[in-house]
Protein backbone atom coordinates (compact mmCIF):
# COMPACT_ATOMS: atom_id res chain seq x y z
CA UNK A 1 0.00 0.00 0.00
CA UNK A 2 1.25 3.69 -0.99
CA UNK A 3 1.04 6.54 1.57
CA UNK A 4 1.06 9.99 0.28
CA UNK A 5 2.90 11.87 3.20
CA UNK A 6 2.92 14.88 0.87
CA UNK A 7 -0.23 17.33 0.00
CA UNK A 8 -0.67 17.08 -4.06
CA UNK A 9 -0.72 20.58 -6.39
CA UNK A 10 -3.21 21.00 -8.58
CA UNK A 11 -1.81 21.75 -11.65
CA UNK A 12 -3.02 25.18 -13.88
CA UNK A 13 -4.70 23.49 -15.70
CA UNK A 14 -6.49 21.63 -13.28
CA UNK A 15 -7.14 24.68 -12.04
CA UNK A 16 -8.96 26.08 -15.40
CA UNK A 17 -11.09 22.97 -15.95
CA UNK A 18 -12.43 23.09 -12.29
CA UNK A 19 -12.77 26.50 -12.06
CA UNK A 20 -15.77 28.65 -13.68
CA UNK A 21 -14.67 30.51 -16.45
CA UNK A 22 -15.37 32.13 -20.05
CA UNK A 23 -17.26 35.40 -19.54
CA UNK A 24 -20.97 36.53 -18.82
CA UNK A 25 -23.51 35.27 -21.26
CA UNK A 26 -24.41 38.77 -21.40
CA UNK A 27 -21.12 39.68 -22.41
CA UNK A 28 -20.93 37.31 -25.12
CA UNK A 29 -23.97 38.71 -26.12
CA UNK A 30 -22.80 41.80 -27.14
CA UNK A 31 -19.89 40.84 -28.60
CA UNK A 32 -21.61 38.35 -30.89
CA UNK A 33 -24.23 41.70 -31.93
CA UNK A 34 -21.34 43.94 -32.20
CA UNK A 35 -19.13 41.32 -34.33
CA UNK A 36 -22.39 40.54 -36.91
CA UNK A 37 -22.79 44.26 -37.23
CA UNK A 38 -19.92 44.34 -38.71
CA UNK A 39 -20.84 42.18 -41.50
CA UNK A 40 -24.50 43.58 -42.11
CA UNK A 41 -22.99 45.68 -44.93
CA UNK A 42 -21.56 42.78 -46.99
CA UNK A 43 -24.18 40.72 -46.23
CA UNK A 44 -26.55 43.49 -48.19
CA UNK A 45 -24.52 43.59 -50.86
CA UNK A 46 -24.97 39.52 -50.93
CA UNK A 47 -28.64 39.86 -50.95
CA UNK A 48 -28.39 42.52 -53.46
CA UNK A 49 -26.11 40.48 -56.04
CA UNK A 50 -28.43 37.16 -55.60
CA UNK A 51 -31.82 39.02 -56.02
CA UNK A 52 -30.15 40.73 -59.35
CA UNK A 53 -28.81 37.12 -60.37
CA UNK A 54 -32.52 36.10 -59.83
CA UNK A 55 -34.00 39.21 -62.08
CA UNK A 56 -31.63 38.54 -64.64
CA UNK A 57 -32.96 35.29 -65.44
CA UNK A 58 -34.93 34.36 -68.32
CA UNK A 59 -37.89 32.08 -68.66
CA UNK A 60 -35.97 28.29 -69.94
CA UNK A 61 -37.94 27.59 -73.22
CA UNK A 62 -36.27 23.95 -73.14
CA UNK A 63 -36.46 20.79 -70.26
CA UNK A 64 -32.61 21.61 -70.00
CA UNK A 65 -32.61 25.16 -69.24
CA UNK A 66 -35.64 25.12 -67.15
CA UNK A 67 -33.63 22.56 -64.88
CA UNK A 68 -31.01 25.06 -64.66
CA UNK A 69 -33.11 28.21 -64.48
CA UNK A 70 -34.98 26.27 -61.14
CA UNK A 71 -31.79 25.34 -59.64
CA UNK A 72 -30.06 28.68 -59.95
CA UNK A 73 -33.20 30.11 -58.48
CA UNK A 74 -33.15 27.64 -55.52
CA UNK A 75 -29.70 28.23 -54.56
CA UNK A 76 -30.07 31.97 -54.75
CA UNK A 77 -33.06 31.51 -52.67
CA UNK A 78 -30.78 29.59 -50.03
CA UNK A 79 -27.84 32.16 -50.43
CA UNK A 80 -30.52 34.51 -49.88
CA UNK A 81 -31.89 33.35 -46.67
CA UNK A 82 -28.34 32.89 -45.36
CA UNK A 83 -27.09 36.32 -45.66
CA UNK A 84 -30.52 37.88 -44.70
CA UNK A 85 -31.48 36.07 -41.23
CA UNK A 86 -28.83 37.27 -38.93
CA UNK A 87 -29.74 40.22 -38.94
CA UNK A 88 -33.17 40.27 -38.92
CA UNK A 89 -34.71 40.66 -42.09
CA UNK A 90 -37.82 38.03 -41.72
CA UNK A 91 -39.65 39.32 -44.70
CA UNK A 92 -36.95 39.07 -47.10
CA UNK A 93 -36.03 35.17 -45.81
CA UNK A 94 -39.83 35.02 -45.69
CA UNK A 95 -39.97 35.44 -49.84
CA UNK A 96 -36.78 33.64 -50.56
CA UNK A 97 -38.32 30.48 -48.27
CA UNK A 98 -41.61 31.11 -50.81
CA UNK A 99 -39.58 31.31 -53.64
CA UNK A 100 -37.76 27.78 -52.96
CA UNK A 101 -41.24 26.31 -52.36
CA UNK A 102 -42.08 27.54 -55.85
CA UNK A 103 -39.27 25.98 -57.27
CA UNK A 104 -40.40 22.63 -55.55
CA UNK A 105 -43.75 23.01 -57.11
CA UNK A 106 -42.08 23.99 -60.57
CA UNK A 107 -40.02 21.06 -60.68
CA UNK A 108 -42.90 18.81 -60.60
CA UNK A 109 -45.17 20.76 -62.97
CA UNK A 110 -44.58 20.82 -67.07
CA UNK A 111 -46.73 23.82 -67.45
CA UNK A 112 -46.37 25.57 -64.39
CA UNK A 113 -46.95 29.68 -64.58
CA UNK A 114 -43.36 30.69 -64.21
CA UNK A 115 -45.03 34.76 -63.45
CA UNK A 116 -45.16 33.55 -60.09
CA UNK A 117 -41.35 33.14 -59.59
CA UNK A 118 -41.31 37.05 -61.46
CA UNK A 119 -43.63 38.21 -58.69
CA UNK A 120 -41.54 36.84 -56.00
CA UNK A 121 -38.37 37.84 -57.54
CA UNK A 122 -40.05 41.40 -58.08
CA UNK A 123 -41.06 41.18 -54.06
CA UNK A 124 -37.48 40.56 -53.22
CA UNK A 125 -36.53 43.71 -54.96
CA UNK A 126 -38.90 46.12 -53.63
CA UNK A 127 -38.41 44.68 -49.99
CA UNK A 128 -34.79 44.77 -50.37
CA UNK A 129 -34.98 49.00 -51.53
CA UNK A 130 -37.50 49.51 -48.53
CA UNK A 131 -35.84 51.11 -45.52
CA UNK A 132 -35.91 49.26 -42.73
CA UNK A 133 -38.62 51.27 -40.56
CA UNK A 134 -41.41 51.06 -43.27
CA UNK A 135 -43.07 48.64 -41.68
CA UNK A 136 -46.61 48.67 -43.11
CA UNK A 137 -44.92 48.81 -46.68
CA UNK A 138 -42.93 45.48 -45.81
CA UNK A 139 -46.13 44.01 -44.36
CA UNK A 140 -48.20 44.70 -47.29
CA UNK A 141 -45.37 43.65 -49.68
CA UNK A 142 -45.33 40.50 -47.91
CA UNK A 143 -49.09 39.98 -47.18
CA UNK A 144 -50.07 40.32 -50.97
CA UNK A 145 -47.48 38.08 -52.16
CA UNK A 146 -48.95 35.21 -49.56
CA UNK A 147 -52.44 36.39 -51.10
CA UNK A 148 -51.58 35.48 -54.66
CA UNK A 149 -49.68 32.22 -53.50
CA UNK A 150 -52.95 31.00 -51.62
CA UNK A 151 -55.06 31.97 -54.71
CA UNK A 152 -52.66 30.48 -56.99
CA UNK A 153 -52.04 27.01 -55.22
CA UNK A 154 -55.28 26.84 -52.81
CA UNK A 155 -53.30 27.38 -49.88
CA UNK A 156 -50.73 29.74 -48.24
CA UNK A 157 -46.75 28.87 -47.85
Amino acid sequence: MTVITHSRRKSRLAKMIDGAGGIAVGVALTRARDNISKLRGKATQEVSRHIAELAALQQPTTADEKTESLRRIYQSGNHIIDAASPFGLEEICAVASSLCDMVDRAAGEHGFDWRILSVHIQSLQLLNTLPADAVEQREAVSAQLASMVAKKFGQAD
